[in-house]
């Protein structure tokens, strides 16, 4: 019974957190995203005005740089959206996070796979796939890593999603002992995540050595 309380908890949760993420992405696309075209379109009528080539170089630079930004909210548009993982699948929501990762410049981002691609189901996809933007999160905030690589293994009986960086690490032990309104919370939620879904969460790291989140979910027949 502590078990179905659980479950349906978390259920609830999912249900709350994808409203407001579905919010969240139509505000960006529906708001953000038209401001900026807007303001693209402002600059095209800036660069007929502007004489001086310097000027003129600096309202093209701009213009690129909000196109750009443009591009970026409408991919953060669609991954914050459950319905890209309803409409697409997991692989491709995941590239598009990936992708989204990259076009920073910041950090290398790479999606790989193993074995013949198969679904999931959509609610384990769907928490998956927050899992994954948690952990790429993180990833990005705290360990000052240079690359990132997804690996998607799906196996006869099981999938297996593996993300690891090659940033700076942490105690794994002292994280997960913290309070739930210190940072590091937050890997508890990943263990309970893939514990309510039947599946489980390994976190490997070490100061100095990276860290790799592995979470394997059974595959469903």
């Amino acid at each position: 019974m502590k078990n179905l309380y659980q479950r349906e908890l978390l259920q609830s949760q999912i249900e709350i957190q994808n409203q407001t993420l579905q919010q969240v992405a139509n505000d960006l696309h529906d708001n953000v995203g038209q401001l900026l075209t807007v303001v693209v379109m402002r600059l095209n009528a800036l660069e007929d005005e502007v004489a001086e080539p310097t000027q003129q170089a600096a309202v093209l630079q701009t213009r690129d740089l909000v196109r750009t930004v443009i591009a970026d909210v409408r991919t953060l548009s669609k991954t914050l959206d459950h319905d890209t993982v309803r409409r697409f699948g997991l692989l491709p929501s995941l590239t598009l996070e990936l992708e989204r990762i990259q076009r920073t410049g910041r950090i290398q981002a790479e999606l790989s796979t193993l074995g013949e691609p198969y679904i999931l189901g959509e609610q384990v996809e769907i928490v998956l796939l927050r899992m994954t933007q948690e952990s790429l999160n993180n990833a990005l905030k705290h360990a000052q890593a240079k690359n990132l690589h997804v690996l998607a293994d799906f196996k006869s009986d099981s999938f297996i999603l593996t993300i690891s960086d090659d940033g700076r690490g942490f105690s794994v032990q002292k994280a997960t002992a913290r309070q739930l309104d210190e940072a590091g919370s937050g890997l508890t939620n990943l263990y309970r995540r893939a514990t309510l879904l039947g599946g489980t969460c390994v976190i490997t790291s070490q100061p100095g050595a990276g860290t790799r989140v592995d979470i394997r979910m059974p595959r469903s027949q």
